[in-house]
């Protein structure tokens, strides 16, 4: 555990690999803070027709905005497939949505912090408040309807954003919830295919804390769930090798709106394949979106 676990606790960047006008898209570098004052880079991506409507994209760890590019060494041992987030900005943009995309903390050229530690219950979550206020602020995007598209780390840290901070999500009109994930989940999958078992959970949440002063809690989606007010959209891979579907239930089960809906992505056992689905199949995103 005391190898393992720096692995799971610390980010280790990957290339952003690809840039939207590979695809056709206009796009602008842009930079904002989070509201830690961590400088965060980004693009934004205006919808091919003006437009009144913006999705904001919070992504997966250990991937960027772009995505991942697992494809290529060292990056291989996720799969040993890319992950190429562009399609998907591509269908968004063409469909009329403007897009913005940044990179969290430690991710992709945004600034360094805890050294290279993630928590989305102490650090990422400021990431998400801080992109909102970006949009919000900014003049020709302020007054847009706002929609997230939050992945894993993203997902994790915008419900932590919700409970910490709801006022940044008025007029938020909806989210599609992309493979949320409890820490108490990785852990006891982690364990189980350790053969490990209770000893190896106890283990890992004592050099969890002695190394880097973290809690399993503080990556709770199914507590945090509770703090969600908008409709929302969650996508699982179902034989998912990092989790169990019962967790991804559970998360669902606790969001407390009406409005909302759970599409289990079957046919893999890959977690990555969860990122690529909507940038290979965009219907069921925009019909998302569009009803909103």
């Amino acid at each position: 555990m005391k190898r393992i676990v720096p692995m799971i606790a610390t980010v280790r960047r990957s290339p952003i690999l690809r840039r939207p006008d590979e695809y056709g898209m206009h796009f602008e570098d842009i930079s904002f803070t989070s509201t830690d004052g961590i400088v965060l880079e980004g693009w934004y991506m205006p919808a091919k027709n003006a437009s009144n409507k913006i999705v904001i994209c919070n992504h997966f760890s250990p991937g960027n905005r772009y995505g991942y590019a697992g494809h290529i060494k060292p990056w291989t041992n996720a799969g040993g497939f890319e992950v190429n987030f562009l399609p998907k900005y591509k269908a968004l943009t063409d469909a009329g949505y403007n897009v913005l995309a940044y990179d969290l903390r430690n991710h992709g050229f945004s600034a360094p912090a805890q050294s290279n530690a993630y928590n989305p219950s102490l650090f990422e979550y400021k990431d998400v408040v801080g992109s909102l206020n970006y949009v919000k602020q900014r003049e020709d995007t302020k007054g847009m309807d706002i929609h997230l598209h939050s992945m894993c780390l993203g997902g994790n840290s915008t419900l932590v954003a919700m409970k910490k901070h709801p006022e940044a999500f008025e007029g938020v009109k909806s989210m599609m919830l992309i493979q949320p994930i409890s820490g108490e989940a990785i852990v006891k999958k982690l364990s189980k295919n350790m053969y490990l078992g209770k000893s190896g959970e106890k283990a890992f949440e004592e050099v969890y804390r002695e190394q880097f002063g973290f809690r399993i809690e503080d990556s709770s989606p199914i507590i945090d769930a509770k703090y969600i007010k908008i409709p929302t959209f969650v996508t699982q891979v179902k034989a998912d090798k990092m989790t169990f579907p019962e967790d991804v239930q559970a998360i669902y089960d606790a969001i407390p709106v009406g409005d909302k809906k759970l599409f289990w992505i079957e046919g893999t056992s890959q977690r990555f394949h969860g990122y690529t689905y909507y940038s290979e199949h965009p219907g069921q995103m925009l019909d998302w979106y569009d009803r909103h």
